[in-house]
């Protein structure tokens, strides 16, 4: 058994000291491979891999490392639990239990990887985002004036120009002068749909 770990301790090493361009490829194959007793997968991003740079895989993977205290791949309850001990604070078990809801319930390098991509990327739910557009729906009927729409992007926050409204407006779904949000958040969460 100590051979065996010893053996793995190597293994991982050597995974570390492998230049950054090699660890993202072989990352994807070993922890995505699903086990027969895992919790079901977070929501996906698409390829999770391809949203970010091979230096911020590579850090992303060292906290991983970290955090994953025992050495088996997954984060879990005992692992949060000790890095709480490490930082001088008492891991509170519901809290533990509500950072590993997030994900599955014990959580690989993937769907950790996953979890900071849908924080990092903007990646809100449908709800969220439909509750941002009803806040200017004052009718409350899933429709916005092409107009009011228009002004808002080029005049409130961080200002669209007319190259980045001209953009959006190709796939919006504007008919007869009303953007639908509702469709448009369908659109931006689901992608073009096959009728």
């Amino acid at each position: 058994m100590a051979k065996d770990k010893e053996k793995k301790e190597k293994k991982d090493k050597k995974k570390d000291d492998a230049p950054a361009e090699e660890a993202p490829a072989a990352a994807p194959a070993e922890e995505a491979a699903p086990t027969p007793s895992a919790a079901p997968a977070p929501k996906k991003v698409g390829n999770v891999f391809a949203l970010f740079k091979q230096n911020q895989i590579q850090e992303f993977k060292e906290a991983f490392t970290m955090i994953d205290q025992d050495r088996d791949g997954i984060i879990g309850p005992d692992d949060l639990s000790n890095i709480f001990q490490q930082i001088g604070r008492e891991a509170d078990p519901k809290v533990v239990k509500e950072m590993l809801a997030e994900s599955a319930e014990k959580l690989n390098f993937t769907h950790f990887l996953t979890l900071f991509g849908e924080k990092l990327h903007g990646t809100d739910t449908e709800g969220t985002l439909r509750d941002a557009f009803t806040l200017f729906d004052e009718d409350k009927v899933g429709v916005l004036p092409e107009e009011y729409v228009k002004d808002l992007l080029t005049n409130v926050g961080d200002q669209y120009n007319k190259d980045e409204i001209k953009q959006v407006w190709k796939e919006a779904p504007i008919e007869g002068g009303k953007f639908d949000y509702v469709k448009f958040v369908r659109l931006i969460k689901r992608g073009k749909e096959e009728e």
